[in-house]
């Protein structure tokens, strides 16, 4: 039986909201609305860690970050455990990543280490950080760092594509995973076309967010969606060539990201939240062999944790038992899977005071937080006080906290006890966390000038 390929894609920090065909009134984005349109789309995907290194440690191993060891950003990922491009490969694939890797800890637009790439064979990629306009790379093995003319994420599809093709070329099956970068900050990163492609004026905003970050977030988000936007091309790109080179039928197509952005909502910005604005993402599957076409899934799924077990499960390989998350499908296939419980578990886990000196203010998490995010309630506890309660159905847009409504004391009093018992089944415990600094962590200031000396020795690769 031949293998299917699998091929994601992993826009950063992309809202769930911000595509033609999830309602966005403004930004168009033609190449998410075909996979969607002609695959499967969740309109329940939560990430249950809405950090990047975390939700990266998770979809590599199926496990929460307190079992992978990613406890927060910027630490290398403890490598006493079992991989998905492991799997892979001893499975025959072909196995490349492309982009910012951000699991070998370190320091910014560096070297990844051969161990730390966790079985991808082909690696043209950076340890962390983000300058889409002065990208730098590294091929394999080779520590000598190259740049491009191109715009970053058009050279990161261009190096996908190569790796495509010589996988074709081979006979054999690929797993290939670009992380495009976009639209995470910094969002002037980006030739004027992609800038000046919305205007704030065109942006409508919920009323979530408040009126004196209306001005600020309407200017965030036209920018923002202008690099939603240059994602969109890649997706077509990459549409394109696999329909053109006949195996667009034969490939797993994933688009997901690891976490949203509040973009002003509540009068906050970025990620490390329990709001929908945080934890919500895009979720498409697109496999014309397995799935039909137009599927909408309404089924709340973790992809952080569940997207290993599912690729392995699609290419017909056994799930390690140490796997957290849980397949999704048999969802794909039939539009539910009434087997499964319905809730997501969230996530921040604890950040000890040494490691908050050193780390940004993004990181600094001395009062963990769990939650479980069920279709009626968003219940989130902080250092195991009840500290939030949403009601979803009378208040979706989660304005409204009922942690002290008397009329929900018995809500409140069932989801702590929910709760106890997903941390008990998951070994989950409040003092969890990241304890020393990271080692060879730089600073805003030092990894600015680490960049410019790495950007000064780059080779031009046209």
């Amino acid at each position: 039986m031949k293998k299917p390929n699998v091929l994601l894609v992993y826009p950063d920090q992309m809202r769930y909201d911000c595509t033609s065909f999830a309602g966005n009134p403004t930004v168009k984005t033609p190449g998410f609305d075909y996979l969607a349109q002609n695959g499967a789309y969740f309109k329940g995907a939560f990430t249950s860690f809405p950090l990047c290194c975390p939700f990266r440690a998770s979809l590599m191993t199926g496990k929460y970050p307190h079992k992978n060891g990613m406890f927060t950003n910027h630490y290398p990922i403890p490598l006493d455990q079992v991989f998905l491009p492991e799997l892979m490969n001893k499975a025959g694939y072909n196995t490349g990543w492309f982009g910012k890797w951000h699991l070998n800890g370190g320091r910014k637009f560096d070297f990844v280490p051969k161990e730390y790439r966790l079985g991808f064979e082909d690696f043209v990629g950076y340890s962390r950080g983000h300058d889409y306009l002065n990208g730098i790379y590294y091929r394999d093995d080779d520590s000598q760092p190259y740049r491009s003319e191109k715009y970053e994420p058009e050279y990161q599809t261009d190096h996908i594509i190569d790796f495509m093709s010589r996988s074709i070329n081979e006979a054999k099956p690929f797993m290939g995973m670009v992380c495009l970068g976009l639209p995470h900050t910094p969002l002037d990163s980006a030739p004027e076309h992609y800038r000046s492609l919305y205007s704030p004026d065109e942006v409508e905003l919920p009323d979530t967010v408040p009126p004196w970050e209306v001005k600020n977030a309407k200017a965030y988000r036209a920018k923002y969606y202008g690099l939603i936007a240059c994602v969109d091309m890649q997706l077509k790109r990459l549409t394109n060539w696999l329909r053109e080179n006949n195996v667009l039928d034969d490939t797993i197509f994933i688009v997901v990201s690891d976490h949203g952005d509040m973009c002003g909502e509540h009068g906050l910005k970025y990620k490390s939240s329990y709001y929908s604005a945080s934890m919500h993402v895009p979720l498409i599957v697109h496999y014309p062999s397995l799935i039909p076409h137009g599927k909408v899934i309404d089924q709340l799924v973790d992809p952080s944790v569940d997207l290993m077990p599912t690729i392995l499960e699609m290419c017909g390989l056994d799930i390690p038992q140490c796997v957290q998350g849980k397949s999704i499908k048999n969802i794909l296939i039939n539009g539910k899977d009434p087997e499964r419980e319905e809730y997501v578990y969230y996530q921040l886990l604890k950040v000890y005071d040494d490691a908050c000196r050193v780390l940004d203010m993004q990181e600094h998490k001395k009062y963990p937080e769990r939650g479980l995010r069920t279709r009626e309630y968003l219940y989130v506890e902080k250092c195991g006080v009840p500290f939030a309660l949403y009601d979803l159905i009378k208040d979706p847009e989660e304005k409204y906290n009922c942690i002290n409504n008397v009329d929900y004391l018995n809500v409140v009093y069932g989801l702590r006890m929910r709760l106890k018992e997903v941390m008990e089944k998951t070994e989950d415990d409040w003092s969890i966390g990241a304890v020393l600094p990271p080692p060879g962590y730089q600073n805003h200031d030092e990894s600015i000038e680490f960049h410019k000396k790495i950007y000064a020795s780059a080779m031009l690769e046209r």
